[in-house]
């Protein structure tokens, strides 16, 4: 079954997002992990807490789960902090 790794960000440093994002897409193609949306929330109900998300799917829990502890993946956390303030979450 396929599950969803559910990104929430507000952007620090757009230069840092940039560069972030060039370097964290190419560590998702190894797991099989594929964006299917990024953008600006539309809050239908609560209050907001970042304004924006992004879903990536993957073939199962552990390829998602194999991604995020990747070191590969690892190694882009300090300039991920450094670009967004984010939660990220897995289901399925």
């Amino acid at each position: 079954m396929s599950a969803y790794v559910i990104v929430e960000a507000s952007v620090r440093d757009k230069a840092a997002r940039d560069r972030y994002s060039s370097l964290a897409v190419p560590t998702l193609h190894k797991f099989n992990g594929e964006v299917l949306t990024v953008g600006p929330w539309q809050v239908l109900s609560g209050e907001p807490a970042f304004e924006n998300g992004m879903v990536i799917r993957f073939p199962d829990k552990a390829m998602a789960l194999d991604w995020y502890r990747s070191p590969d993946y690892q190694a882009l956390l300090e300039l991920r902090d450094a670009a967004l303030d984010c939660r990220f979450r897995v289901v399925g």
